[in-house]
């Protein structure tokens, strides 16, 4: 009998900046047979390299070894066949003059990242690099070092290549087999600006306040500004071409059309759903501000609404206000002193800003 073909050697990983989303995608892909890096903190590295990923869900533990988990990108052995951006947007010009010893012809680069303009820094940076864009919609956060907490079984992986010469198809397959649902998209601006819908949702508000986003999304009024930088958030797409398309577990459209309705009836419908979902689990924004760093992600979410907004002459005048209180905040303390449990302060701002 003929010999068999060798088996084709294991695919290689490498999550640059990786937390609770590198982690958890490099656990699920090390699980499916792949080789995989983690380059993050150090106290998370060193609880990884000792006892693997710790993930949690439902109450139930499971632990996953990885191939090497590394504080820095130097001490990371490729190559790479993949290597996968899951920093803040903040960080990524910086986290690609890291990754340039590890970018080989080959080796295509993703990002993993929250909100919109991302993708676009990085092709401008690296015009050569083949380049695709991802998003977890997963919900997960990093509780502690080494240990990862999943708040939902709902979600997956959505993929959409940047760069033409892109197949996304394969790495579909690979997250298929690691137990995701993984499904691709041809537009990545629409893939990426339909989950931006999802991630401004309780997320400045509730940052600014220093206040669960269940607490505002109960709020009738502060529901109402809510809605209204939502549906900036669309008209800016809409003018933009962009379709609001639906993510493994983000019903994007069905979002778009709840919100489409008069406000009280959107707080009915939505409310119970992602208020009672998200609970007391504070925002993106808020863990940015309650640790003192001079930078949040706003820049790419409401920032990044305000910036196309004007690009396409579509008004975000909430949107703006929120956006300008965040990026005070980092620079000047004292400005988020003057909103922290103060509703009734930044209700009277946002009225005169926009009338609903």
């Amino acid at each position: 009998m003929p010999e068999r073909p060798p088996a084709p050697p294991p695919l290689r990983f490498l999550f640059f900046g990786a937390g609770a989303v590198g982690s958890l995608l490099g656990a699920r892909l090390a699980q499916g047979g792949s080789e995989v890096t983690l380059v993050g903190r150090q106290p998370h590295v060193e609880a990884v390299t000792r006892d693997g990923v710790r993930m949690v869900t439902a109450g139930k533990v499971s632990n996953q070894s990885v191939r090497e988990a590394r504080p820095t990108i130097a001490e990371a052995m490729g190559p790479f066949d993949y290597v996968f951006l899951t920093v803040k947007g903040y960080d990524t010009l910086d986290a690609i003059e890291q990754l340039q010893p590890v970018l080989r012809p080959n080796t295509i680069l993703g990002s993993f990242q929250n909100g919109v303009g991302n993708e676009e820094t990085i092709a401008a940076a690296l015009p050569e690099q083949a380049l695709l864009a991802g998003s977890l919609t997963v919900p997960v956060s990093l509780d502690e070092p080494g240990t990862i907490q999943l708040h939902s079984r709902r979600g997956g992986v959505a993929l959409a290549p940047v760069s033409p010469e892109v197949n996304v198809a394969p790495l579909v397959r690979k997250l298929h087999g690691a137990g995701f649902k993984a499904r691709r998209y041809t537009d990545f601006r629409a893939m990426k600006w339909s989950k931006l819908l999802f991630n401004i949702l309780g997320n400045a508000q509730s940052a600014i306040l220093d206040l669960p986003p269940s607490h505002v999304l109960a709020d009738s009024e502060l529901f109402r500004y809510e809605r209204a930088a939502f549906r900036e958030a669309v008209a800016v797409m809409d003018r933009l071409h962009l379709k609001v398309v639906s993510l493994p577990g983000l019903p994007a459209p069905m979002l778009r059309r709840a919100m489409s309705l008069p406000s009280l009836l959107a707080q009915m419908l939505l409310e119970p759903r992602i208020g009672g979902a998200r609970g007391s689990k504070m925002p993106s924004l808020w863990w940015d501000l309650s640790r003192g760093k001079t930078r949040t992600e706003a820049a790419f979410l409401n920032g990044a609404v305000v910036d196309a907004g004007r690009r396409v002459d579509v008004p975000t005048p909430v949107n703006s206000v929120l956006w300008a209180i965040l990026e005070k905040s980092t620079k000047v303390p004292a400005e988020w002193e003057r909103y922290r449990r103060q509703p009734d302060r930044l209700k009277a701002l946002l009225r005169t800003a926009v009338r609903l």
